[in-house]
């Protein structure tokens, strides 16, 4: 028996196989079977910083369902997200109830300033979205916090919604805590406004915001903050080192810093059995290893300054910062000998108000807090 004959089409001065021909066409429909993409899935990687990647996603055919993503750095998977937050754009521009947005808080193992390349992909696809992938490294410190008011003032009061249209452009409608009253800034820890602190172990271990002060090794020790990056110590009230009512008299014997100010050793007032001067002071604490760390330091006047909160009666947070005195903490900063008198200025801050001092006239009875980190 025969073989019955193969169909061919004559195309031109050729002949098709058409058997082979939609063997071949099916083949190409069961691929794309095989790893689909609905065309109808939208979104777009937006930003990838130390503080979040952000974007959105949404089903154009679907727009009550939620879009489930793959977040990479690399090739390794960070997590697996739903697009869910609310973004009022989206929801402007037509984009169904506007419930389509991601914002991914990065590990810190990637906060970092090495290059990594962030991806977002469909969930189980290799499918990534508009925008993905984003390389660039993700740095969390040298940022400056902002100054904690989120209201508006006129010329009979504050505390008024923003924005007011006779007094436009104040500073609570920019900066992070604009971002803040409007919920839509992201923390790696807590705090009011734009400021974002971590409590910190004696051992160097990020703490929970209900952990307490004491001297054991996972006990609450010192205060992260998370937008500049540095460390500050806590003071207690426990008659040791770190005593809130001791006091130091200035001394920095380093004439390549000290500004032809050598200051006065053990002039001061202070429990922990050292001397009480800032250099005495500095040397103890890093001995100790305070929260892990050996580069504990004077801080300078800006960095302390940065932690004063304007929208505080008391300036400086008490959550993060307890056992805080009313009274000048002195930094490093020294300025030039004013007009008429012997010596340098140092510069300070009070701790309540925020006030800054370029003459602090006594070099004695000072308090201090210390930071570590650049």
């Amino acid at each position: 028996m025969s073989k019955p004959a193969m169909p061919f089409l004559k195309i031109g001065d050729k002949l098709v196989n058409i058997a082979n021909t939609l063997f071949s066409a099916s083949l190409f429909l069961l691929c794309l079977c095989a790893n689909p993409v609905n065309a109808a899935l939208q979104g777009h990687l937006e930003t990838a910083t130390c503080d979040a990647v952000k974007g959105w996603a949404w089903d154009n055919g679907n727009p009550s369902s939620r879009i489930q993503l793959d977040i990479y750095s690399g090739k390794v998977k960070l997590t697996t997200l739903t697009a869910k937050l609310s973004r009022t754009d989206l929801k402007n521009a037509g984009k169904g109830d506007g419930l389509y947005g991601f914002a991914y808080v990065p590990p810190k193992t990637i906060r970092n300033a090495a290059t990594h390349k962030i991806s977002v992909r469909y969930k189980g696809t290799a499918n990534e979205l508009t925008g993905s992938p984003i390389t660039t490294a993700l740095p969390c410190y040298g940022k400056l916090n902002d100054t904690g008011l989120q209201k508006c003032g006129t010329g009979s009061g504050n505390n008024f919604a923003c924005p007011l249209t006779d007094y436009p452009r104040q500073d609570a409608e920019y900066g992070r805590d604009r971002l803040a009253s409007s919920k839509k800034l992201l923390k790696v820890g807590n705090g009011s406004a734009g400021f974002d602190y971590t409590k910190v172990a004696n051992n160097g271990s990020a703490l929970a915001e209900n952990a307490a002060l004491g001297n054991a090794a996972k006990a609450w020790a010192c205060t992260r903050d998370n937008v500049s990056g540095l460390l500050w110590e806590v003071k207690t009230k426990d008659g040791g080192l770190r005593d809130v009512y001791n006091t130091y008299s200035w001394y920095n014997p380093n004439p390549a810093t000290n500004g032809g100010f050598t200051g006065f050793q053990n002039n001061g007032n202070c429990t922990g059995g050292i001397a009480c001067d800032t250099l005495s002071y500095v040397n103890a604490i890093n001995a100790k290893k305070l929260c892990g760390k050996t580069n504990w330091r004077l801080p300078t006047v800006e960095e302390l300054l940065s932690l004063t909160d304007y929208s505080r009666t008391k300036t400086i947070n008490p959550t993060y910062f307890p056992n805080t005195e009313p009274y000048w903490y002195v930094t490093s900063t020294i300025g030039p000998v004013d007009s008429g008198k012997a010596k340098k200025g140092l510069w300070g801050v009070f701790s309540t108000s925020g006030y800054v001092n370029d003459d602090i006239a006594d070099p004695y009875g000072l308090k201090i807090r210390l930071v570590s980190g650049n």
